[in-house]
């Protein structure tokens, strides 16, 4: 995605998150790599995305409350709607969703990377059997330290405020 497709920029612990919605729900959350000025909504339903976004960085939310408006394929839409079960706190291995929905691990972690809204539809949660696994396509790098602080933001364990931005 380019700077220019995001209706709004947030803040957050873990880097500025690029935020696009329709007269839906959210069809788009991502985090944006490079420094970008910041796009805060201050009305209607964007605002109330903003102001849920940041109560669960501030340990305030638990799940979502928002309509989305995402688009992708019929597996990716059974995947992602079985990962939107996993409760705050806790993860699943993608054999675990692969099994619920009976399909494999990699197709899972497949469907994982193309989802639209990560933290919204939280496969941060979602692991491998093994160890932390991939984020939003990475295996190494700052996506994994973004699902790192995620996961343990979640079970209340202190985190770094190191810099994602």
């Amino acid at each position: 995605m380019i700077k220019d497709s995001f209706d709004y920029i947030l803040p957050s612990p873990i880097g500025h998150l690029g935020l696009s919605i329709s007269s839906k729900g959210i069809q788009c959350l991502f985090y944006i790599k490079t420094k970008q000025d910041l796009r805060i909504p201050t009305t209607g339903f964007a605002a109330k995305v903003h102001q849920q976004i940041m109560e669960y960085f501030e340990l305030q939310r638990t799940e979502f409350d928002l309509p989305v408006d995402i688009q992708g394929t019929v597996y990716q839409n059974r995947v992602w709607k079985e990962v939107a079960k996993i409760s705050y706190g806790q993860s699943l291995t993608y054999g675990d969703i692969a099994k619920a929905i009976n399909s494999g691990p990699r197709a899972v972690g497949n469907a994982c990377r193309h989802n639209p809204i990560p933290i919204i539809i939280p496969c941060h949660r979602v692991v491998k059997k093994d160890a932390i696994g991939g984020y939003c396509g990475s295996i190494v790098g700052r996506e994994i330290q973004q699902k790192d602080w995620l996961l343990r933001h979640e079970i209340d364990t202190p985190v770094t405020s190191e810099s994602f931005i």
